[in-house]
């Protein structure tokens, strides 16, 4: 049985992808975990790297994916979640590294009935290039935050005093870019909502709302200590989509219907 299982929500963007395994393999943690990749296309170049990297890494990875027919996040994610060998899921995106501490912060901080959460750091474009042109994410620490202007540098700093620096347990929307959950609680909700076939980020908050209709349960923030840095991208929906994507949440909460119709179990 692995401590956790580590999904990564991906879409074409291999240069990331590869960054984000080799940051995966060398964590410093002693417990046992697995990745699986779960990929919204079917694509070849993604198995082939997968095949070559493989034998390179310290942890088994699981590839799940799904014909690029618009946007199905949420099927791949409720893939993924049956597929997971773990009680616990750790969710990351596909254009965040994980700080070498990431897992163990995670794993340490396992409770019933609680969701733990991060945050993230936005890497600047220049920084994002230089990285990924070097091929090496060792760059990433506080002077070159500092040097390239990234934005909430802030959320880069590790310490074991993480409750004391950020002040509070729960501070705000939860990003499934960094998220940690036990598997019986999404369960518990029927997972992700499929009904969301559109980008917006709607999906990720659809969760938290659900989960706390449930209730009996406690969001927890692993802030200063599961950091992810963000890598710069073109964003990738628009404010229309957004406002789309809310809306639409809203009139799910108005239903408030938490346990999901089109989920893991339909």
């Amino acid at each position: 049985m692995f401590a956790a299982s580590v999904i990564i929500s991906y879409y074409k963007n291999l240069p990331a992808l590869e960054l984000i395994l080799l940051s995966l393999n060398n964590q410093i943690t002693e417990v046992s975990f697995e990745v699986i990749l779960s990929e919204d296309d079917t694509n070849n170049t993604t198995v082939e790297f997968i095949n070559q990297i493989s034998p390179l890494l310290k942890y088994p990875i699981t590839h799940i994916s799904l014909e690029d027919k618009g946007f199905n996040k949420c099927i791949c994610l409720n893939r993924s979640i049956k597929t997971a060998k773990s009680e616990f899921l750790i969710f990351i995106d596909g254009d965040c590294i994980p700080h070498k501490k990431f897992i163990a912060s995670y794993v340490k901080h396992i409770k019933t009935n609680t969701v733990l959460y991060g945050r993230r750091v936005m890497l600047s474009k220049a920084i994002s290039d230089k990285i990924l042109q070097l091929k090496s994410y060792k760059m990433i620490h506080l002077f070159n935050l500092i040097r390239y202007r990234c934005k909430r540098i802030e959320e880069g700093i590790y310490s074991p005093l993480h409750n004391k620096l950020s002040g509070k347990k729960y501070s705000g929307i939860l990003l499934g870019c960094n998220m940690g959950i036990n598997k019986k609680d999404i369960i518990s909700i029927n997972g992700f909502d499929e009904d969301y076939n559109f980008p917006g980020g709607g999906e990720d908050s659809d969760i938290e709302w659900r989960l706390k209709k449930r209730g009996n349960i406690e969001f927890v923030s692993l802030r200063h200590l599961s950091i992810i840095y963000h890598l710069w991208h073109v964003q990738r929906f628009d404010r229309e989509q957004e406002i789309k994507s809310t809306s639409f949440m809203n009139q799910k909460i108005k239903d408030g219907i938490f346990f999901c119709k089109n989920g893991l179990q339909k």
